[in-house]
């Protein structure tokens, strides 16, 4: 895959509805935000009731786009589970 240079980056985050156009307000959520490069840098952004289907709306958003996505099989060689100082891991939580 030399030479092929990632065109997009997403985005997934706990979200507390604040609207009422289609969660309850303060209902719990995850949103989806995607940036990608199509004749200058875009974005767009979407909610959903879980990490899974947030994440399945921006990919599909950006397949809709004509953006390819490439994933390479496992974890990358960057990716760094971050700790706390006490070493014990902490989770979000609402």
């Amino acid at each position: 895959m030399e030479g092929i240079l990632k065109r997009h980056n997403i985005l997934i985050e706990p979200w507390r509805e604040t609207s009422s156009f289609n969660y309850e307000r303060g209902e719990s959520l995850f949103r989806w935000t995607v940036t990608f490069e199509q004749d200058g840098i875009r974005y767009q952004q979407g909610t959903a009731p879980t990490h899974a289907e947030a994440r399945a709306a921006a990919e599909s958003f950006l397949v809709d786009q004509g953006i390819e996505l490439q994933w390479q099989p496992g974890a990358s060689s960057t990716t760094r589970l971050l700790t706390p100082r006490s070493g014990l891991p902490r989770f979000f939580q609402y």
